[in-house]
């Protein structure tokens, strides 16, 4: 069982060949859930997969995380392995990280593809109060349900639940496998919580695909346009008739879109570094992570909210 880094170790995965693409997962999730796909994925890529901290296999420490510092894990990894940069795939809360990788680490990312993700803070679109209620209602069966065939009508669509019952419940397996500790749970939903890159999106430098399931309930649609219409020369791709985990539904056409991106783009160099204060500010900035995270999510607050008032005047 391969492992990198210390303090949090972290388990990781390398399967296929050609350029490396390292992908990143979502919300308490372990790397489980690329497997289906790696089959597919690893014949044109050299697909790196691991588990956060706080998830998995990899360590979960009893303290709090933030998504610079899961940023900070990726980019961490990639020097272990000895890859200088990479293609970074990211989905849900793992598109979080890989906004944040992008940002601060911008000489560790070619080309970027933010998978069913949002860019958080108080300009992001939240699911409706009906998926809400399902993840309150059904989270305390985390732990005591196989397979938690809660999930399925937040991650699939109705008709692939209903056409292949017998697909989604071999799907949810992966989502099941590796289950995380209460604390490392608890880590990611606050890291979630103050995630908020709304600003500063216009800053990512690596060509960038936006890709949604047109179905996705549990990350509205919006919140792609949004990071699209933001984030420079970036492309918005939409699967139509998918939900949120919209690459275990289509993975041919997922990865027909990322590829054929990738290709017109390509080669596609690393981003420039970071230089000055604000490199030499990130190890600090990142162990702040959470207050600072804070700070952007009530300064965004607060622009939103003067927001009318400035178009009153003009």
């Amino acid at each position: 069982m391969p492992y990198a880094l210390r303090r949090p170790r972290l388990h990781y995965e390398r399967t296929g060949r050609g350029e490396p693409l390292l992908c990143i997962t979502g919300f308490t999730i372990s790397s489980a859930v690329y497997e289906p796909v790696l089959p597919l994925w690893s014949r044109e890529f050299d697909c790196i997969t691991y588990d956060n901290r706080g998830s998995g296999r990899s360590d979960a420490p009893l303290r709090t995380t933030s998504m610079a510092e899961l940023a900070a894990d990726a980019a961490r990894l990639l020097d272990a392995l000895g890859v200088a940069s990479a293609h970074v795939f990211g989905i849900s809360m793992g598109g979080m990280i890989a906004q944040e990788l992008a940002l601060r680490f911008p000489e560790k990312v070619r080309g970027l593809v933010l998978a069913g993700t949002t860019p958080g803070g108080p300009r992001a679109v939240r699911p409706a109060l009906a998926e809400l209620a399902a993840v309150g209602v059904n989270l305390a069966s985390t732990y005591r349900e196989p397979g938690r065939p809660w999930l399925a009508p937040l991650l699939f669509s109705e008709r692939f639940r209903a056409e292949q019952p017998a697909r989604v419940a071999e799907l949810l397996e992966s989502f099941a496998a590796h289950g995380p500790t209460p604390w490392g749970a608890n880590a990611h939903w606050w890291a979630t919580v103050y995630h908020d890159t709304g600003a500063r999106l216009v800053q990512v430098q690596a060509p960038t695909l936006v890709l949604h399931g047109g179905e996705d309930t549990f990350a509205p649609l919006a919140n792609a346009r949004f990071m699209a219409s933001r984030i420079p020369r970036a492309e918005l791709a939409v699967v139509p008739g998918t939900g949120h985990a919209f690459l275990l539904e289509a993975p041919g056409e997922t990865l027909a879109l990322m590829k054929d991106f990738l290709e017109r783009h390509g080669p596609i160099a690393p981003g420039r570094p970071r230089t000055g204060l604000a490199a030499r500010a990130e190890p600090l900035t990142r162990a702040f992570g959470l207050p600072i995270g804070a700070l952007r999510t009530g300064g965004s607050l607060a622009a939103l909210a003067a927001s009318p008032f400035r178009s009153k005047r003009s």
